[in-house]
């Protein structure tokens, strides 16, 4: 039987313009009413999901910045991982080297070097105002302790980025095209995988009993947790191939759940 239903937010979750359907409400809350536990597992940042709990109305356990904060529905902080100061300036030094637009993730505030017109396209579609940070050779390690980078742009240009970061600091970094215009990195042994499976030791959960639904390359390490889990039909076809089925929306894998008599 399912005791978690785990599920990503952007291009799974939430829809265009951070909206969420009235059926994905139903299927969650369904979930709940038959003790199903839930977990957002997400590139976001931890307060992003909080938001994001208040507008299901539910309560849930929190996988945020791939997996870099894990804390549980009773707010305990479970999990935490954060870039070494001299690896986040050898990031921060390679990425603006680049010129390409890019945010640093801490656990609680999303910072940019200023605004450019690119970014602006993306300013809506955070939870709360992006912050300027005023000197990040000075604050990084310091005032600003990054958790995730996130490169942005068209896919051929942040993909080469990616390239570039690996070949000087594989060993300290891990990357994943979080969707067609932003890569986020984060420190080496981080994904969602490792967090939910952080989560589920606390929670005495085995992983045949969790499920998951994703839609990008950072799901990938959800889906190969258990023999429970769905790709969006939207998700790149690399990304298809590691999930056991494809659905169309969060409540139709639920759906799946209930009609295999599994909750």
């Amino acid at each position: 039987m399912i005791k978690l239903f785990a599920t990503d937010l952007d291009g799974t979750l939430l829809k265009e313009h951070n909206r969420i359907t009235t059926e994905d409400r139903i299927g969650l809350r369904d979930l709940v009413e038959h003790q199903v536990e839930l977990a957002i597992a997400t590139g976001r940042a931890d307060n992003e999901i909080k938001e994001i709990y208040k507008l299901i109305e539910q309560t849930g356990h929190r996988v945020s910045q791939n997996g870099s904060f894990v804390h549980n529905k009773q707010d305990d902080m479970i999990h935490t991982y954060t870039f070494e100061k001299d690896i986040s300036h050898a990031l921060h030094k390679l990425i603006e080297d680049t010129n390409i637009n890019y945010l640093i993730s801490t656990a609680d505030d999303i910072f940019i070097k200023e605004m450019t017109p690119f970014l602006e396209k993306f300013e809506h579609l955070f939870f709360f105002p992006l912050k300027v940070g005023n000197n990040f050779t000075k604050e990084l390690g310091k005032s600003i302790i990054p958790s995730k980078f996130m490169v942005v742009g068209e896919t051929d240009e942040i993909v080469s980025v990616q390239e570039l970061l690996h070949k000087h600091l594989d060993p300290h970094i891990e990357s994943y095209l979080s969707d067609s215009r932003c890569v986020d990195v984060v420190p080496k042994g981080i994904n969602k995988g490792i967090g939910l499976t952080k989560l589920i030791n606390t929670l005495s959960i085995q992983t045949n009993e969790i499920a998951v639904v994703g839609d990008s390359f950072n799901d990938i390490a959800m889906f190969q947790m258990t023999p429970h889990s769905y790709a969006m039909s939207s998700a790149h076809p690399e990304v298809k191939k590691h999930a056991t089925k494809v659905v169309d929306h969060v409540h139709e894998a639920i759906l799946d759940l209930k009609e295999q008599g599994l909750y």
